[in-house]
C-alpha cells in the first residue's frame, strides 16, 4: 500500500484518524484538511505536530460552494494518493476532490445524496427502500400535524447533522414547542465548529423495532467485505447509542437482508467506491431505513470490527481508495465477538471515579476508558457527546463479549455532585 510518496488527505478530524496515520502513514504525509473554526476548537496545529507520523494541517470551509475545486487547483502540483472524508460533514467535498484528482470516490451525487437525510427519503421513496413518514419542518406547527396524520410519536431530527445531534423522540403534541427550541437552537450551538451550513429539520413517524447498521467496504459499485452491528441505545427520548455488538447475534437470514437492503440503497443512490455505515431498524421483520453515512463509522465500530472479523479493515479500506486491491481473503464470517459498552453520569459536577482499573482486569475486557474526572461538568444525556467513557470487550461469540462489556461497564462508577 505505501508504493509511492503521495500524500492522502484526510478532510475533517478526529482523533481517530490521527492513529491511522500513526500507524498506516509513517513514511508518506497525512494532510488533514478541516475548517479554520475547527483546527481552532480541535487545537489541531498542536495536536498534528505531536503526532507520531508526518502530518500537515490544511484550513478551508470545506462545506462553502465550490470549494472543491478551488482545493484543487491550489494543490494540482501536489497529487493525493488518496481522498478519506474523515467525517459526516466532509463527504461531499472529499467525493468531488477525489474526483477532480482522478481517485477512487463515493461519487459527487451519491456523497450528496447520503449527506442529506432529506434528501436520500426523496431519493429512494420509489426505489423499494422502506422509509418512515418524512417532512420537512421548519415549525413546530407542522410537526404536530404529522403527529396528527400518523397517530403516534414522532422523530424531530436535523437533515444535516451527526452524532445524534439535536435529535428527539416526540410523544405528545404538549412536547412540540419545548423539543423544537432544544433541537434546533441549544444542541447546534455546540455543533457551530464543525458545519456552518444551517440546520434543516426533520419530522418522521417513529419506528419501533431493533436497530442495526451495516458496514460495507465496496469497490466500483461491489462490496468487498460486510458487518453488521446490533446496536442498544439509553432508554429515553434521546436515542444515544449505550452499546455495539459484533457481529449482530441475529438468524443469518435476517443478517443478510440488511446487508442486501444496504447494497440495494447504494445502487439507488450511485455508490461507487470507499466506507458506508448505514442504519436500519426492523420493523415486523423489515430493515427500515434510518439514515446512512458515506464514511467509515464512529463510535469504535471499527475497532469492533477489527477485532470480531481478526482483519484491519482501515488497511484494506486505505488500499482501496488508493486504487489498489485489497487483500483477497477478506472473511465472510467473523472469528469471535466484540461489544462496546458505554458510561453515562447524571448531570452534575464529578466528584470521584472508581473501577476503572478493576474493570481493565476482567475477563476478556481489551479496554476501559473514562473521559470525565473529577471537577468536569456532566450533562443530561442528549447525544452521544454526553457519555463519559466505554468499554471495549471481546468473546467466543457475540453474545459473550456483550456481556463482559456490560459488567465492565457496571463496575465503573462516576459520581456527580448535582449543580445548583
Amino acid at each position: 500500500m505505501e508504493s509511492d510518496n503521495r500524500p492522502v488527505i484526510i478532510v475533517g478530524y478526529t482523533a481517530g484518524w490521527k492513529h491511522v496515520a500513526q500507524k498506516h502513514h509513517r513514511d508518506t504525509t497525512t494532510l488533514f484538511v478541516d475548517t479554520p473554526a475547527a483546527a481552532r476548537e480541535k487545537d489541531l496545529a498542536a495536536v498534528l505536530a505531536a503526532a507520531g507520523a508526518p502530518c500537515e494541517l490544511i484550513t478551508t470551509d470545506y462545506e462553502a460552494e465550490g470549494a472543491a475545486a478551488r482545493f484543487h487547483d491550489e494543490y494540482e502540483g501536489r497529487p493525493p494518493a488518496a481522498v478519506i472524508p474523515g467525517i459526516e460533514y466532509a463527504v461531499p467535498f472529499a467525493a468531488r476532490l477525489a474526483e477532480l484528482f482522478g481517485l477512487p470516490g463515493a461519487g459527487p451525487l451519491a456523497a450528496d445524496r447520503l449527506r442529506d437525510k432529506g434528501l436520500l427519503r426523496e431519493v429512494t421513496a420509489d426505489s423499494g427502500v422502506r422509509n418512515p413518514v418524512s417532512r420537512p419542518v421548519t415549525h413546530p406547527d407542522e410537526i404536530r400535524k404529522l403527529m396528527a396524520e400518523t397517530g403516534g410519536p414522532v422523530v424531530l431530527k436535523p437533515a444535516n447533522r451527526q452524532g445524534s445531534i439535536g435529535t428527539r423522540i416526540i410523544r405528545t403534541a404538549e412536547d412540540v414547542a419545548e423539543a423544537w427550541t432544544e433541537c434546533t437552537v441549544r444542541e447546534h450551538r455546540a455543533m457551530a465548529a464543525q458545519s456552518t451550513v444551517p440546520v434543516r429539520m426533520l419530522a418522521e413517524s417513529f419506528l419501533s423495532g431493533p436497530e442495526f447498521s451495516v458496514e460495507l467496504l465496496v469497490r466500483d459499485g461491489r462490496a468487498l467485505f460486510g458487518n453488521v452491528t446490533a446496536k442498544s441505545l439509553f432508554p429515553g427520548d434521546r436515542p444515544v447509542e449505550l452499546g455495539h455488538t459484533v457481529p449482530a447475534d441475529i438468524p443469518a437470514e435476517l443478517s443478510e437482508r440488511l446487508r442486501s437492503a444496504t447494497e440495494h440503497l447504494l445502487g439507488t443512490v450511485g455508490f461507487a467506491t470507499g466506507f458506508v455505515h448505514c442504519e436500519w431498524i426492523v420493523v415486523d421483520g423489515e430493515p427500515h431505513l434510518v439514515e446512512c453515512a458515506g464514511r467509515m463509522p464512529g463510535d469504535g465500530i471499527i475497532t469492533l470490527i477489527d477485532l470480531a472479523w481478526g482483519i484491519d479493515i482501515t488497511r484494506e479500506y486505505l488500499a482501496v481508495m488508493r486504487g489498489d486491491a485489497p487483500r483477497a481473503d477478506l472473511p465472510d464470517r467473523a472469528a469471535g465477538g466484540a461489544a462496546s459498552w458505554f458510561v453515562s453520569a447524571e448531570p452534575g459536577e464529578v466528584i470521584r471515579v472508581g473501577g476503572t482499573s478493576a474493570a481493565t482486569r476482567l475477563p476478556g475486557v481489551v479496554s476501559a476508558d473514562v473521559l470525565a474526572g473529577p471537577g468536569s461538568v456532566t450533562r443530561a444525556l442528549r447525544s452521544g457527546r454526553d457519555r463519559v467513557g466505554s468499554v471495549v470487550a471481546t468473546g467466543s461469540d457475540a453474545a459473550e463479549a456483550r456481556r463482559r462489556a456490560q459488567d465492565a461497564a457496571a463496575s465503573i462508577e462516576v459520581v456527580v455532585r448535582p449543580r445548583t
